[in-house]
């Protein structure tokens, strides 16, 4: 193969699928507010946080992370109503969806599945959410998932958050 046609191939987009993550863990590892790198696990409706290498820690009703949009935001877990409910910025909003920034600074989404999460990566490290790739990944899960599946529903929750 000539040198041309090679660098023409390795230059064509990735697809989707190359690019995605998504599996179901029974942790959460995401970026704290100050930068520290703290992994959240399920201790009923509140979480138990550690920092890396740690043993479980006290029982908190909620998480302070570090959202897509670089927004410091605190999320607890309702559990009457059976989603999260996140403040910043003083506004409260309901949603089934977390969208927070990893250890190495990519992004991901999740939704709560009993004692775990199921997360999908969406961007790298300084690559944007865009509305096209967020339709990708829910695709993508769609096709992966049966109906009612943690995927489907993580799928689902990323569709309501795709604007015009």
């Amino acid at each position: 193969m000539s040198r041309s046609l090679t660098a023409l191939l390795l230059a064509a987009p990735m697809p989707v699928a190359a690019s995605t993550l998504a599996f179901e863990d029974n942790k959460l590892n995401y970026r704290s507010c100050d930068g520290q790198h703290i992994t959240a696990r399920w201790r009923g409706s509140v979480f138990s946080l550690s920092l890396p290498g740690k043993s479980l820690g006290d029982s908190h009703e909620t998480i302070k992370y570090v959202s897509w949009d670089g927004r410091c935001l605190t999320g607890r877990w309702d559990e009457d109503a059976g989603h999260f409910a996140f403040v910043g910025d003083g506004d409260t909003a309901p949603s089934g969806l977390l969208t927070y920034v990893a250890w190495d600074g990519s992004k991901w989404a999740g939704i709560r599945t009993g004692g775990g999460f199921f997360v999908a990566r969406v961007a790298s490290e300084g690559e944007p959410v865009t509305n096209e790739r967020l339709k990708e990944i829910a695709a993508w899960l769609d096709r992966r998932n049966e109906a009612y599946s943690p995927g489907a529903k993580l799928a689902e929750n990323l569709k309501t958050v795709v604007g015009p």
